[in-house]
């Protein structure tokens, strides 16, 4: 595999799990709202730019994997975008679970 092709694997696999990780972070918060999403993906070292959030979760409110709602705080008066999981979202998100599983399985299964 050359250093082309490698950085193309690499980008997919980034992808793949940053949407995991997005899907994961929602489930166990609840709802969550952009900057809060960022300062979560933060501690797990995955960096994202909002120019790169912004997009992932408009679209995966478009295939329906999230609902979003416009809420306004009452302490700081700033409205904020809150994403939630849809049913679609928590049922993608298991199959997704279930594939990084089996890919881990391997992972373990050969390093023995």
């Amino acid at each position: 595999m050359d250093e082309l092709n490698l950085d193309n694997w690499k980008t997919q696999i980034r992808r793949g799990y940053l949407e995991l990780s997005i899907l994961m972070i929602i489930k166990f918060k609840g709802r969550v709202y952009g900057f809060e999403l960022i300062d979560e993906l933060k501690k797990y070292d995955l960096l994202i730019k909002e120019g790169t959030l912004y997009p992932l979760l408009n679209r995966m409110t478009t295939d329906l994997l999230l609902s979003s709602v416009w809420e306004t705080e009452s302490l700081s008066g700033h409205p904020r975008k809150f994403y939630s999981l849809t049913n679609k979202g928590t049922q993608i998100l298991n199959l997704m679970q279930n594939e990084y599983e089996k890919m881990w399985s391997i992972y373990c299964e050969l390093k023995k």
